[in-house]
């Protein structure tokens, strides 16, 4: 709740943090120190840019969920003015900090109703009253109509609150026009007076914040059943269209393999980061062409390291195994047990050529050096040669 103090012409806001995005949730209740507001009819106003709320406060002093209080993020400037027989009353503005919410998606907010919009809203209700209080039933029924069609033909400028009785008997149901929603509403059964020159009873409609309209007599009667005035909601839509596979966006992205191979790859993601890791079997090293030469040269001389490139190629007939893991041995003159390489795959130039080394490439997932040999292996068996080239740094 916004709350809000005044004495004589200062405000005073009270309210820490107010976020947006809300939806006939916020209230305000502004409270009086002194008696000089009063016998005003008080309004409360909010602006922020080009929005304007202007709210008439109820008897306590409140504006409530209904009033349709919805701000958006940013600062509103609060004043109050209050308005007599030949009075008005202002107060000095206030500045009120709305912040933003955690709704990625907010709906457009509801509008409140203008000022003039309010004051047509209460006239309306004081006319109900008035004309509730002009018959026995509460009701002042100006007439009776065979159905909701004649009523409708017959009475195409009805005034706020007038009633008539429809249908071809009693009991008839009694059909009031709001003028807020611009229709005729089935109020329910009308309810006689019992016996000529008896006390007549009174029966009082209201409307709760869910649209239902119910009543209560003086007389100890049997009510109307209560209606809803809001209407049945709508009827759900239909869902949307299944979206695209990982395999589909990837496909057309620009992915030239099959979806088996595809889906080989991502299971094997986990696996291949963990590879990968500092810590893992073979972690991800940074090829020393992608460095300025002093920053290599000066770090493994520091370290007194030597580096040492091998070539090799894995041929396409070369696989053994009939099924995975695939494995194929290569000789390599000089290269070491101990020796922990990284292997790069070296490209042809040749665009469809490359196409197919790097998505056979794409299939090993171990090397294991020897003295004087490299043994790899392969999930997918490769199906072209590929030239390998690997690099040693010996301490």
């Amino acid at each position: 709740m916004i709350e809000l103090f005044v004495k004589g012409q200062s405000l005073t806001l009270a309210t820490p943090v107010v976020a947006a995005d809300s939806l006939r949730y916020l209230t305000a209740r502004v409270r009086f120190t002194d008696g000089r507001w009063d016998g005003l009819s008080k309004w409360l106003h909010f602006k922020c840019g080009e929005t304007v709320y202007d709210l008439l406060l109820d008897e306590c002093g409140r504006i409530t969920e209904d009033d349709r209080l919805n701000l958006t993020a940013g600062e509103w400037t609060v004043y109050l003015t209050g308005v007599g027989e030949n009075t008005r009353a202002t107060t000095v503005p206030v500045l009120l900090t709305v912040k933003e919410s955690g709704l990625v998606d907010a709906p457009l907010h509801e509008i409140p109703m203008s000022v003039a919009e309010q004051l047509a809203y209460l006239v309306d209700l004081a006319l109900r009253e008035i004309r509730a209080l002009q018959t026995s039933t509460g009701l002042l029924i100006r007439g009776f109509k065979p159905d909701e069609e004649t009523l409708a033909l017959e009475v195409p400028d009805p005034q706020p609150g007038e009633a008539y009785a429809v249908g071809e008997a009693a009991p008839y149901d009694v059909f009031l026009w709001d003028s807020a929603e611009q229709r005729w509403v089935n109020a329910g059964p009308l309810v006689q007076t019992a016996a000529q020159g008896r006390q007549g009873v009174t029966f009082t409609p209201a409307v709760d914040a869910e649209g239902n309209l119910s009543w209560v007599n003086d007389g100890e009667r049997e009510n109307p059943a209560t209606v809803n005035l809001m209407g049945k909601p709508g009827e759900r839509g239909a869902p949307g269209p299944a979206g695209k596979s990982a395999y589909e966006s990837a496909a057309e992205a620009g992915y030239e393999g099959d979806e088996e191979a595809f889906l080989a790859a991502l299971a094997r993601l986990p696996e291949h980061a963990a590879r990968h890791l500092p810590d893992g079997p073979d972690p991800i090293t940074v090829r020393t062409g992608n460095l300025a030469d002093g920053a290599v040269t000066a770090k493994k001389l520091a370290a007194g390291a030597v580096s040492q490139v091998y070539h090799a190629e894995l041929s396409a007939q070369g696989w053994q195994g009939s099924a995975a893991p695939y494995t194929q041995t290569v000789s390599i003159s000089g290269l070491l047990a101990a020796d922990t390489p990284v292997v790069d795959l070296e490209m042809s130039g040749t665009l469809s050529a490359d196409k197919r080394r790097a998505e056979d490439y794409s299939g090993l997932y171990r090397a294991v050096t020897a003295k004087n040999a490299l043994t790899v292996y392969a999930f997918r068996k490769p199906t072209a040669a590929l030239p390998l080239r690997l690099l040693c740094v010996r301490r």
